[in-house]
């Protein structure tokens, strides 16, 4: 994600051992530093400064190490799955910051998702990125047939900003069984259609009762979509 990807599961030793580092030192007060946290820490960096761009790279059968739920429930925090294909990125986030329904997700290196109740309203750190959004509430993705207006604005490489405004409507396309890490989740899937003179759009929800489970939403034009799961409430 960017410059200095923090989590990449395809990489799975630097996955595990970044993931570990990140959660160890929850809770635990900087004064009293984890040793896990130190040790796993020295080593991820090492591994990550061995992947040129910080993509993953085919990791040796010894080392592999594979990230399971069980590993990551024992920590007690949320975690959410960030996968960005066109940037070759699969990654694991904790919130650094909620205020009420607004939650900001951070790598380790300060590439952070902020969304709404699960709709992705702004990023920063992916360089493309999403600098604010006019996003429909839950609400509103879960009323058939019903239309809404949205709004993006994207920094582009040429750190200018862009406006791009859309007219959307929603259609419930039905109930799906979807799995995450391990773990079966009785789904309904929502689909956003968004369209402007100049080309369409879809975003993709699934919702596990009033929460979104899992979503496929429009980061940006150049950094394409981004695709969310939500592991651990």
């Amino acid at each position: 994600m960017g410059k200095g990807v923090a989590l990449t599961l395809c990489k799975r030793l630097s996955a595990g051992l970044l993931l570990l580092a990140l959660l160890a030192g929850c809770g635990k007060e900087r004064s009293e530093p984890s040793p896990m946290t130190a040790t796993l820490g020295t080593v991820a960096k090492a591994t990550l400064s061995q992947l040129p761009g910080r993509r993953a790279a085919a990791a040796p059968a010894k080392a592999t190490a594979k990230v399971t739920r069980a590993d990551l429930e024992k920590y007690g925090v949320p975690i959410l799955r960030v996968v960005i294909p066109v940037r070759s990125t699969d990654a694991l986030v904790t919130p650094i910051d909620t205020k009420g329904d607004v939650v900001t997700w951070s790598t380790t290196d300060g590439t952070t998702f902020t969304l709404r109740d699960g709709v992705l309203i702004q990023t920063r750190g992916l360089g493309p990125d999403l600098m604010s959004s006019q996003a429909p509430t839950v609400s509103q993705l879960l009323t058939p047939g019903g239309t809404h207006p949205r709004q993006y604005f994207f920094l582009g490489t040429d750190d200018r900003t862009t406006r791009r405004a859309y007219d959307c409507t929603v259609t419930i396309a039905g109930q799906e069984v979807i799995e995450i890490l391990g773990r079966s989740h009785r789904v309904t899937k929502v689909r956003e259609e968004c369209a402007r003179a100049q080309g369409k759009i879809t975003n993709d929800f699934w919702f596990e009762g009033q929460t979104i489970r899992k979503s496929r939403q429009l980061i940006s034009g150049a950094a394409g979509f981004g695709e969310f799961e939500l592991v651990i409430d």
